[in-house]
C-alpha cells in the first residue's frame, strides 16, 4: 500500500496578519499589505524576495508637501514610506520584528539598519530591536515610476516572517496631546512621549518611540 507523502505547508502569500498599531503616526494608505516572505527550497542559507509599489499622484503630493528641509541638505518628511517586519501570527496584533540577518535594498540603493541592541548574556546572537523603517528617503516620489524593495534574510526553523509597507503620518506633540484630552484616558505609550517631549519639535517624539 503506497502512503502518500504529505505536501510542504506553503505560507499564504498575504496571511490574515495585523501589524500593532504606532500611538505616533496615522496610517494613510496600505501600499503593500502583510506579504509572506516564505522561504524557498533553491536558496538554503539566505533567502531574497522583490516587492513593487506605485504611487499615486495623490500620495506623491501628500509626500512632497510634508518635505522639510533640515542642516546640512538633509530633508525630513511628516508624511512617510514605512517599511515594517513582523512574524507571520495571526493571533493577535504583532509587534515589529526582523528576520535574521537582513538587508533591505530600496531601488538597488541599501538602505541602513538600526544597530544591534546589547546581547543579554554572552554567546548569545545580537538581535536588532524592532522598529518601522522610513524609507522616503529612497523611495522614487513620482506616480510615473514603480518603486522596487529587495529583502535578503536568513531562514529560521519555524519561523515566518512577513513585511508591509505603508503611507504614514507622523503626529505632533501638540496633536497628540489634543487627542489625550478628547479620549480622557491616558495611553502610557504617548504620555510618556509627551512627557518626553514638552516643548519639543515633532522629530524628538519620533526619538522618545525608538
Amino acid at each position: 500500500m503506497n502512503l502518500q507523502q504529505p505536501e510542504p505547508l506553503i505560507p499564504p502569500v498575504h496571511p490574515d496578519v495585523q501589524m500593532k498599531p504606532l500611538p505616533f503616526y496615522d496610517v494613510l494608505d496600505v501600499l503593500i499589505k502583510p506579504s509572506s516572505l516564505g522561504a524557498s527550497p533553491a536558496q538554503r542559507y539566505h533567502q531574497e524576495k522583490y516587492f513593487i509599489f506605485a504611487l499615486t499622484p495623490q500620495q506623491v503630493r501628500e509626500v512632497c508637501i510634508s518635505r522639510d528641509f533640515l542642516p546640512g541638505g538633509r530633508r525630513d518628511y511628516m508624511v512617510q514610506i514605512q517599511l515594517r517586519f513582523c512574524l507571520s501570527e495571526t493571533s493577535c496584533p504583532q509587534e515589529d520584528n526582523y528576520p535574521n540577518s537582513l538587508c533591505i535594498k530600496v531601488n538597488g540603493k541599501l538602505f541602513p539598519l538600526p544597530g544591534y541592541a546589547p546581547p543579554p548574556k554572552n554567546g548569545v546572537e545580537q538581535k536588532r530591536p524592532g522598529r518601522p523603517l522610513n524609507i522616503t528617503s529612497l523611495v522614487r516620489l513620482s506616480s510615473a515610476v514603480p518603486n522596487q524593495i529587495s529583502v535578503t534574510w536568513a531562514p529560521e526553523i519555524g519561523k515566518t516572517y512577513s513585511m508591509s509597507v505603508y503611507l504614514v503620518r507622523q503626529l505632533t506633540s501638540p496633536l497628540l496631546l489634543q487627542r489625550l484630552r478628547m479620549k480622557g484616558i491616558r495611553n502610557p505609550d504617548h504620555s510618556r512621549a509627551l512627557s518626553n517631549s514638552q516643548g519639543a519639535t515633532s522629530s524628538s517624539v519620533w526619538l522618545t518611540h525608538i
